[in-house]
């Protein structure tokens, strides 16, 4: 075979580069065109799907829904027809937020649960939820895993060698430990939404629907320690169970997703919030209207707002040392602005 003169293979070198860099530059388009579709279109009626047929009314349940990105969600929720189930810890809280979502509808079924996320124990978990369920026999077809907090003794920003036991066992079980517990006890509730039994096949079964809120805090979070590794927690127990369901002919009409926040302004998060940011009740809005495109694209995680889906991208395209401060110089202004506020140990 004869070989290609030099000149003719620095053309042929220059067409296969040619040709890699337009490839390049197409899947890059077309990554662009599809995140502008994702973040700026939304569906008409999302989670349509989930919900049930007839005249029974589909209920979601929601966890840490008082306040912040859990009431946002559940307001969300109630929007698009769905009642709601919220679930906390401080019952006069609950309350009031129930009658102010009660008033968003003419219909709006909204119920509460008191619970506390930090100390139930596993017992507590499973006989007050299957006694609910039975006594109000509603048909639950969404769970909304977002109870989570950093509760520490002050101040809330630390190193890791100044939390005591006590400290670090109120992050994980608030965290990790509950969401775990109250998964496993509604996901046979969950693969029998319509009320038929295990046995009934699966195209009887109405599609459910399990979302997982973790943090963006969980690429590493210097000075929250032990809140960062609950919130990665979050997103592996997430993905797990999306690939468990789906692997079983039983359970595969059940999804799971993992919603990773950044930046959000809420009732716990109001200091030194990033520029941008969006706020819980725009924040659950968009986890209730992203779903549906997430789950179409086989994602098992999705970032709702435009600019933490972006501010993710980018710091995962530089060097972990340049990721490295970037994430510790925000985290440092954010502990500054907090501390400040919330003082020293109490």
């Amino acid at each position: 075979m004869a070989s290609l003169d030099p000149q003719n293979r620095i053309g042929l070198w220059i067409c296969i580069l040619a040709a890699v860099g337009l490839i390049t530059i197409l899947l890059l388009l077309v990554k662009f065109i599809d995140f502008i579709r994702f973040h700026f279109v939304s569906a008409s009626q999302p989670l349509a799907g989930y919900k049930a047929n007839g005249l029974k009314q589909t209920f979601a349940l929601v966890t840490g829904a008082s306040a912040g990105i859990g009431y946002g969600i559940a307001q969300a929720l109630v929007n698009h027809g769905f009642g709601v189930i919220l679930l906390g810890h401080q019952e006069k809280e609950l309350r009031e937020s129930a009658a102010k979502l009660a008033l968003l509808r003419e219909d709006a079924k909204v119920k509460t649960i008191v619970m506390n996320a930090c100390t139930a124990a596993p017992t507590e978990i499973k006989t007050v939820i299957e006694k609910f369920v039975k006594d109000e026999q509603i048909c639950i077809t969404v769970l909304v895993n977002n109870v989570g907090s950093n509760p520490i003794r002050h101040p809330p920003f630390r190193e890791l060698s100044t939390y005591d036991s006590e400290d670090i066992d109120a992050v994980i079980n608030t965290n990790s430990r509950f969401m775990a517990h109250l998964t496993s006890v509604m996901l046979p509730i969950l693969s029998r939404p319509d009320g038929s039994d295990n046995n009934s096949p699966a195209f009887l079964r109405r599609r459910s629907l399990i979302l997982n809120i973790s943090s963006g805090g969980m690429i590493g979070s210097p000075w929250l320690v032990v809140y960062s590794a609950t919130k990665a927690f979050n997103w592996s127990f997430s993905t797990s169970l999306a690939r468990e369901l789906a692997a079983d002919e039983s359970t595969k009409h059940i999804d799971s997703l993992c919603v990773v926040p950044g930046d959000v302004l809420s009732q716990g998060n109001s200091v030194w919030v990033t520029k941008w940011s969006p706020d819980s009740e725009r924040f659950g809005r968009l986890v209730v209207e992203k779903a549906d495109g997430a789950l179409a694209r086989g994602w098992r995680e999705v970032r709702p707002y435009w600019l933490h889906d972006l501010q993710y991208y980018l710091l995962q395209a530089i060097p972990e040392s340049r990721r490295a401060r970037a994430v510790t110089d925000v985290l440092r202004r954010k502990k500054d602005a907090f501390n400040a506020i919330y003082g020293k140990e109490k």
